[in-house]
């Protein structure tokens, strides 16, 4: 297993070359093809080094090599047709599932490097509002969900559109649009609503119903 102790002292291509023949597999799993200890930081680094190697990367400015190896792999996801938000989002979702949801953060010694996020809003007061992001200046696609009760929604056409939105969100947003969509701004104008609950009650297990009426 990979100490993070080991990584706070890389500076270089080099550094990483070495870390990642300390940890060269003596042998191989036959079935996997893998070392039996292999981690995710090990198969990242398998890839990082030739090509930091064979692309003349500037040796001590790691970040560059990993943002260029980043935009290389996007142009190739444009080659290919495939959805780099998509990628990306999946992305966050396999590391979230490795770490338990926690970030790690930057290796002890590294200092955090902030993002700068950028929104422009463009409303159209007979239709629909546009809206372009940029993440540190790069624009990136965003997946717009807004909540106006205003005049003109009818209750069943407003549920539809908060399920559609809180089935499609990661779960963070899906949190945060809980508690938007409960009791929104402007909900006196809904029609229809006849004092239903804004969120649909979450079904009590059969086994609690079962307990309870023993």
């Amino acid at each position: 297993m990979n100490s993070p102790d080991l990584f706070s002292t890389v500076r270089t291509i080099a550094d990483l070359a070495a870390v990642r023949d300390a940890h060269a597999p003596s042998a191989l799993d036959p079935v996997t093809g893998m070392a039996p200890d292999h981690t995710s930081v090990t198969r990242a680094l398998w890839a990082l080094v030739p090509y930091a190697e064979r692309t003349g990367a500037s040796p001590d400015d790691l970040e560059s090599v990993l943002a260029d190896l980043t935009a290389d792999l996007r142009h190739l996801a444009d080659h290919l047709g495939a959805d780099w938000h998509e990628i990306t989002r999946r992305a966050d979702g396999y590391y979230g599932d490795e770490t338990g949801g926690i970030d790690q953060g930057p290796a002890p010694g590294r200092r955090p490097v902030a993002s700068e996020l950028e929104v422009i809003v463009v409303r159209d007061p007979d239709g629909p509002s546009e809206i372009e992001v940029f993440l540190d200046g790069v624009p990136v696609r965003p997946t717009e969900y807004v909540i106006d009760a205003g005049a003109g929604w009818h209750w069943d056409d407003w549920t539809e559109a908060r399920d559609a939105n809180l089935a499609t969100a990661s779960p963070a947003a899906r949190a945060a649009l809980l508690g938007h969509y409960d009791n929104p701004p402007g909900g006196q104008y809904v029609e229809d609503r006849d004092d239903a609950p804004w969120l649909d009650p979450v079904p009590v297990p059969a086994s609690a119903v079962d307990g309870a009426s023993q």
